[in-house]
């Protein structure tokens, strides 16, 4: 019933406009500029884009923030709408990337949400993660709609002992990212609030010919909602209108002052404090305990009436000797919903933003003015458009069955998949479109999809599968910098720590043996590597290719070949510049089993003076990428790179022409390598169907690789029956629970046993009654572990 009264509080814009212009346009205008049916003109237009846009917004609760190579990360996400912080109804899919300096992304995973919740955990491999600090981004198909900086982000520091530093790190440089700054009209618009004030004081002023002009607006907006709007009338240059904090939610309000054709003229904001958001309290039975002891926490959740609250919350407990407890640059769950979602460049907390002080406006109007807020652009409203991403509620396969001209309505259409074993057919329709619902959710799975027209024939049938394609998000705005001019010294104590406690645990089990540089060579089968099956400098197994699920070849090469990049060189014998592929500043050769990319593209001519396009200059990387693009990890058995003399020597002789192998950067015949001629790299693939770049399908049918589900995992929390175990214990996440139900009582308790050594632990509760009402609570050091 409460919330109930808030929606109509909260939509209902047509009576707010009649009785705000009733209280305030007898003080500050002389006759209305807007008829009532202009004003619900202006508001239907405002729900059909809210209801056909929601803005979903995802927050992930991660159990810490610095980790050691090969440890876990563990998180649970928050997936909720925006006007009312309700579970969202459009996703049920979310997608994490751990993302490097360089903006490659090393690991991409997709997770199951429910209710506006999902939780798992990514394995940090540590064969693969260099020192440095990594970016954590999240996201649904849906909120891209809303541009990139929708997307949930929050920077992790990784060490390695094992592999050296990337030398880069993530720290977000200061740019103007899409600013709101609107060019002078005449017009100025200013917000005075004081914390003792129910009202907000907004300050209207027009010069010169805005002050003839009429059709003006004042629109007051929070999580996308417009709570307040009154016409205005600016004949007298100037008006002062008291607005009820009360008729805005928690959150950022955004005020625009609009013409008649829904052009932004001028815009400020303020965050507002109602006070109305879950209280967290955690208490021990002691407060000092010895390791290994079991420990009880008692969880009790409030409302701003000091009533019990259920709900769902996720609970991390960490160790203040090996985790830094700085928060993430999104702040808590409270923070990021009702603050730094709404921004594109994100504060540290609300506290600062609530008090209604002038510093704290000016720092608020700074954050917009240099990066802008998120939400539905004013000039975009006229010329409203389907959205570009559609929502995922659930996994579906679904796609289209044609012939030669047309599509086949009333084609069979079936499924099979061997794990888990499944077989599904349905007919599709009119347009030949088909879909597959209620699918099981498996962390791998190839589905087999096969057509038929209505004579049970194959001939001539075409059948399409819509594939998910990963978003491709601009270049990070990053200083690239050495470790040494960017360490944080609290975080490196903590780090050393870490690691120290560590080899003290690998010791005592035997694990450091492992250590000795005696490796297995690492075979790739069917490979047609000239010098023999793992014989290269850098050799991925299918075991380390199973990893990456349907991760799209060229991706993969960036991702897990160090070094590899796109750059320019003189390509023989062009005399202008091109593009493609090069490692250790040689130029990068493709050999997909035993058969030259090169080959099936002509590009040995002389380029002529007028070909300097950009698509001439990329016509090789436009092809080397195509072609790697058809084919994903899952359909790779290996991957072999050579850059060594002592390795592609018999590459060089087997498949460099004549021209490339006397053309040097210099114009002379000086062949291959030496001062001034060309190195190059060869990566050789070994594919499953060994058929090299050349991809045969049969005529109706598909095979489906999705990208695997990652599904939740139970956090090891160790159960001591005996507090003199030999085996030590040097947990950094002491205890993780994603999933804390609260009870009619609003209480919870959970219990865990502490590591093996002194120290502190700090506590971290985050959640919601799902119900619009969040609550975080970070203690620490809480909890005391005596010697």
């Amino acid at each position: 019933m409460k919330q109930g009264k808030n929606a109509v509080r909260f939509f209902n814009l047509l009576v707010l406009f009649i009785i705000l212009f009733s209280n305030n346009a007898v003080k500050a205008q002389k006759q209305p500029v807007y008829s009532i049916s202009q004003a619900k003109q202006f508001k239907t237009l405002m729900d059909t884009v809210r209801k056909d846009m929601p803005v979903e917004k995802l927050y992930l609760h991660l159990d810490k923030f610095n980790y050691l190579a090969g440890d876990t990360l563990w998180l649970k996400a928050y997936l909720l709408e925006g006007p009312f912080l309700m579970p969202s109804s459009k996703s049920g899919l979310f997608y994490v990337e751990l993302v490097n300096a360089e903006n490659k992304v090393l690991k991409r995973m997709k997770f199951p949400a429910k209710y506006g919740m999902g939780w798992g955990n990514i394995s940090l491999d540590e064969r693969d993660l260099p020192t440095g600090n990594y970016l954590l981004r999240a996201y649904t198909n849906w909120m891209l709609n809303f541009g990139e900086a929708a997307a949930y982000t929050a920077n992790i520091y990784i060490s390695n002992a094992t592999l050296p530093s990337n030398a880069a790190v993530l720290k977000k440089a200061v740019k103007n990212l899409n600013t709101p700054l609107i060019p002078n009209t005449g017009t100025t618009l200013g917000i005075n609030s004081s914390p003792e004030k129910a009202d907000m004081e907004l300050t209207i002023t027009a010069e010169g010919e805005a002050k003839n002009l009429s059709g003006y607006y004042l629109v007051g907006q929070s999580r996308g909602v417009v709570c307040y709007a009154i016409p205005v009338n600016l004949k007298d240059g100037k008006i002062v209108n008291a607005v009820p904090k009360s008729l805005f939610p928690t959150g950022i309000a955004r005020f625009t002052l609009i013409d008649k054709n829904l052009k932004a003229l001028n815009e400020r904001m303020i965050y507002i404090d109602q006070h109305d958001q879950l209280t967290v309290n955690v208490s021990t039975v002691q407060a000092v305990y010895k390791s290994r002891d079991s420990i009880a926490l008692r969880i009790k959740v409030t409302d701003k009436n000091n009533e019990p609250v259920q709900g769902s919350f996720s609970l991390s407990v960490t160790d203040d000797s090996q985790v830094a407890q700085g928060p993430t640059k999104n702040g808590d769950l409270n923070t990021y919903m009702l603050l730094s979602s709404e921004l594109r460049n994100q504060p540290k907390s609300a506290d600062a933003y609530s008090n209604g002080t002038v510093a704290a406006q000016q720092a608020l109007d700074s954050l917009a003015l240099t990066a802008g807020w998120l939400g539905y652009n004013w000039n975009e409203l006229s010329n409203y458009k389907i959205p570009k991403y559609s929502a995922e509620p659930e996994f579906m396969i679904t796609g289209k069955v044609s012939s030669t001209f047309s599509g086949l309505a009333g084609a069979k259409v079936s499924l099979f998949v061997k794990k888990p074993l499944l077989f599904m057919d349905t007919v599709a329709g009119p347009d030949g479109r088909f879909i597959f619902k209620n699918l099981p959710i498996a962390d791998t799975a190839v589905y087999k999809i096969q057509a038929t027209n209505k004579k049970g024939k194959n001939f001539f049938v075409n059948l399409e599968v819509d594939e998910w394609k990963p978003p491709v998000f601009s270049p990070l705005l990053v200083n690239y910098s050495t470790e040494a001019q960017v360490k944080d010294p609290a975080l490196e104590q903590k780090v050393e720590k870490a690691l120290a406690l560590k080899q003290q645990q690998d010791k005592s089990t035997g694990k450091l043996l492992n250590e000795v540089n005696i490796e297995a060579k690492k075979i790739v089968k069917g490979s047609h590597n000239l010098n023999g099956s793992g014989e290269a400098d850098q050799v991925l197994t299918e075991s380390d290719l199973l990893k990456e699920g349907k991760r799209p070849l060229y991706e993969l090469l960036m991702a897990r070949i160090p070094g590899l990049v796109m750059g320019s060189y003189l390509y023989p014998p062009s005399k202008i510049r091109k593009f493609g592929l090069k490692l250790k500043n040689q130029l990068v050769k493709i050999i997909i089993d035993g058969i030259d990319l090169d080959q099936s593209y002509e590009y040995w001519q002389l380029m002529a003076d007028a070909d300097d396009s950009a698509e001439g200059l990329q016509e090789r990387y436009t092809h080397i990428k195509t072609n790697l693009d058809n084919f994903t990890a899952e359909d790779v058995k290996g991957i072999e790179v050579m850059y060594n003399a002592s390795y592609n020597v018999k590459y060089n002789n087997k498949f460099l022409s004549t021209a490339e192998t006397s053309f040097s950067g210099k114009g002379g015949l000086t062949g291959v390598g030496g001062a001034s001629g060309i190195d190059y790299t060869y990566i050789e693939i070994t594919t499953r169907n060994g058929r090299g770049p050349f991809m045969k399908q049969t005529p109706g049918t598909y095979l489906y690789k999705p990208l695997a589900f990652s599904l939740p995992k139970k956090f090891y929390s160790p159960k001591y029956l005996n507090k003199d175990s030999s085996v030590p214990d040097i947990r950094s996440t002491i205890y993780w629970e994603p999933n804390i139900i609260t009870d009619e009582k609003g209480e919870a308790t959970v219990s865990f046993y502490a590591a093996g050594q002194p120290s502190s632990y700090t506590i971290a509760v985050e959640g919601s009654d799902m119900n619009g009402q969040l609550g975080s609570a970070r203690m620490p050091a809480l909890i005391k572990i005596a010697p």
